[in-house]
């Protein structure tokens, strides 16, 4: 029987630690040392086992499901394990080439309920998804929950989470409000490349992207949303009902999601990333108060060069807003920089990159007379996308064909090896 038995759940202060046994071919897909451990900046002394397993079980779950294997702990809190079979529906509807089954088993299902004493917690890494949800809830004085989950089997020195905690304790305390802060190694204990190996063909997604962000980051924040009896808990959409796409954060996944008494709310699902940088800019321009928008999330600054920079730079643009008021130090000669990295990188660009450089195009179009003219792009109006990455795609094929053969075949070959080790 493949399985995985959560063998020990320590608690000490502020941090939790689970250590586990996989039965079966399983062990593959994790460390050696098959151990997982959440630290917060809040004590979980008096904080149920049955709610401080939530978290290794939403970061394996998904594993459990598309290999038909049973996980087993001893206690679980009832509303989660209720919402666990609708989550599964909600993954098998968004990959229907993958079964989901497996098997949850729970020696004692603990009925948890407080009173709600905050009205919302919302997940916050300071990028423009997570401000425009702070915007549309910011009246009801949210807790900012940030997290840094690519720790190894211990916390490590990270510039990029000093970087971040850093941000989101002076936003917040601009604001008047809390800060729940969260280190884990929820990233890095699975080994990702090997259930991509085995599934991503199937899925059609990679499995950090497809299957385990989501869980992971919203039940991260779980153990203290119960501490501080938060009724819901708030992440923000990473797509647009307008381009829906299979991932794993997902209203069909998130919203299902209970705790005790809490809930989770997958928001601005509505919304175009172009939406939020509207919403974003005109809220913080009719304010005056000081923003960074985060964008590269595993750097310490923006570094105003790649893909998701230059796309949030342009958005900007395209609303007739300066992109210095927002943290990006942009490139002296915008328009030629932007020309010279879609020329190298177009041919990379997923459904999801071209849908959200067509909604700036589209709307710096719609919107020409407000665009400030220092950063007018006159030949981006009309960049066919599509025509320019298939084209370039081709062109890099050819160049490239032995150099890519060559890379492919040796890293079967490394798999191979690995696997016989």
């Amino acid at each position: 029987m493949k399985s995985i038995i959560l063998d020990k759940l320590i608690v000490k202060d502020n941090r939790v630690d689970y250590f586990f046994s996989v039965d079966g071919n399983l062990q593959k897909y994790f460390k050696k040392t098959n151990h997982m451990f959440v630290e917060y900046n809040y004590d979980l002394s008096n904080i149920p086992r049955s709610i401080l397993v939530i978290p290794f079980i939403s970061n394996v779950i998904p594993l459990i499901w598309i290999t038909n294997s049973t996980i087993i702990v001893d206690e679980l809190d009832q509303s989660f394990y209720k919402c666990l079979d609708k989550i599964r529906v909600a993954y098998q509807n968004m990959f229907p080439h993958v079964k989901f089954k497996g098997n949850v088993f729970v020696k004692k299902i603990v009925d948890n309920v407080y009173v709600p004493e905050h009205e919302a917690a919302s997940l916050f890494s300071g990028g423009l998804d997570a401000l425009t949800t702070f915007i549309r809830t910011k009246d009801k004085n949210p807790i900012l929950i940030t997290e840094y989950g690519w720790h190894g089997d211990d916390v490590q020195h990270s510039d990029v989470w000093e970087a971040d905690k850093e941000n989101a304790i002076k936003f917040a305390k601009s604001y008047g409000l809390k800060n729940i802060l969260i280190q884990s190694n929820y990233g890095t204990f699975i080994i990702a490349g090997n259930i991509d190996n085995d599934f991503r063909k199937k899925l059609g997604d990679t499995w950090w992207h497809g299957l385990h962000h989501s869980l992971a980051i919203i039940s991260a924040a779980i153990p203290v949303a119960y501490k501080l009896k938060v009724k819901c808990i708030y992440i923000a959409s990473s797509f647009s009902v307008r381009f829906q796409l299979p991932c794993a954060s997902d209203p069909t996944v998130d919203n299902e999601i209970r705790y005790a008494s809490g809930q989770v709310f997958h928001d601005g699902y509505e919304l175009t990333r172009q939406d939020k940088v509207k919403i974003v800019s005109d809220y913080y321009s009719a304010t005056k108060e000081p923003v960074t928008i985060r964008v590269c999330f595993k750097s310490e600054e923006n570094c105003c060069k790649c893909e998701k920079c230059l796309r949030t730079i342009l958005g900007i643009v395209a609303e007739g807003r300066n992109p210095h008021d927002f943290g990006f130090d942009i490139p002296n000669n915008l328009s030629e920089y932007v020309k010279s990295f879609l020329n190298d990188n177009v041919k990379f660009f997923t459904v999801s990159n071209i849908n959200s450089w067509t909604l700036i195009q589209n709307r710096m179009k719609e919107n020409y007379t407000e665009v400030q003219s220092k950063y007018v792009l006159n030949w981006f109006l009309d960049y066919s996308f599509v025509e320019q990455r298939k084209k370039l795609l081709l062109k890099y094929r050819v160049t490239k064909f032995f150099p890519i053969l060559k890379r492919k075949i040796s890293s079967k070959l490394n798999r191979i090896l690995e696997q016989n080790n």
